[in-house]
């Protein structure tokens, strides 16, 4: 029975609930269990981006895993998922040459075992880096339209951008005491965005 990694990952989570990579978590189980095989274990890489080249503890326990032979397969909902890196792509190929590895995704089938496979993926991940890229130009021009335009009124200040508007004040000298005093940031972000 194939020993299978469910690989999950998003690169954004602004809510820093997880529910993105849940929900692959969830799809992923799903396909396991229709091909008959056993989840050894579950690798998310949550609010990590994997164009950017942030580290990544999960990809890397997988990789070790793999390695150390207690994993044969890897699942993820889509070749984007796993990586955006055309390098870390070309490394599960040949961990599927020297290992054996099988790689199962949600959205269709791709088999590292033959050559169309291998360019099915390659294909994939060149069209995932291709996206990535542009998604940063186009943020990098969205920002600097933002700048050319005077920018954003930064939170606490009124439009002069020297005046401190007393209430946004007080709810960033709050923000910091209570980041300070060890509340994680994610949750009180969202203690913010609900209105307090």
């Amino acid at each position: 029975m194939r020993r299978a990694a469910i690989c999950c990952r998003i690169s954004q989570d602004r809510a820093g609930a997880g529910l993105g990579v849940a929900r692959q978590e969830t799809d992923c189980r799903a396909l396991i269990e229709r091909r008959g095989w056993q989840v050894a274990d579950v690798y998310p890489d949550n609010d990590v981006s994997a164009y950017l080249g942030s580290p990544r503890p999960a990809w890397r326990r997988l990789l070790s895993d793999i390695e150390a032979g207690t994993v044969d397969a890897i699942v993820c909902w889509h070749v984007d998922r796993l990586t955006r890196s055309l390098r870390e792509l070309e490394d599960v190929i040949d961990l599927a040459d020297r290992r054996g590895i099988e790689l199962a995704t949600v959205t269709g089938e791709i088999d590292l075992a033959t050559p169309t496979g291998r360019l099915i993926a390659r294909m994939l991940g060149a069209a995932a880096r291709h996206e990535a890229e542009h998604k940063a130009e186009r943020q990098k021009r969205q920002r600097r339209q933002t700048a050319e335009g005077g920018g954003m009124r930064p939170y606490g200040y009124a439009e002069d951008r020297v005046t401190v508007i007393d209430e946004e004040a007080q709810v960033i000298r709050e923000a910091a005491r209570r980041v300070l005093a060890g509340d994680r940031w994610p949750a009180y972000a969202r203690t913010l965005s609900s209105g307090m």
